[in-house]
């Protein structure tokens, strides 16, 4: 299968120490996130959890379709992340395609 580019993205981000990941630790910080990646088989609590930070941050929400975020952090049982760095923030969000898209969350409240 053919890495999409927000994937790459991410890889970016993760190798230059600009990711948080878990609900826990995302929800420490007091700003710098413009990004939230949530996984697709997230429950609806993990769900209820994103939108809350999407707020705290005013930060887009992305679903990934395709991709296990456990598989892209390798980090068991991983179902959030948030991306620290505004330039790869934003290459994401200028990129997504049928792996990722951006969660609309004013139809499902």
């Amino acid at each position: 299968m053919e890495k999409s580019k927000p994937l790459t993205f991410i890889g970016f981000a993760i190798r230059a120490r600009k990711v948080r990941a878990g609900t826990n630790a995302i929800a420490t910080l007091k700003g710098g996130v413009y990004v939230v990646v949530i996984c697709s088989t997230a429950s609806e609590n993990s769900f209820k959890e994103a939108i809350k930070l999407f707020k705290k941050f005013n930060a887009p929400l992305v679903v990934s379709k395709t991709y296990k975020v456990e598989d892209i952090i390798k980090k068991q049982h991983c179902k959030l992340l948030a991306i620290q760095d505004e330039s790869l923030g934003n290459a994401i969000l200028q990129n997504l395609d049928n792996h990722f898209q951006e969660y609309s969350w004013r139809d499902n409240t």
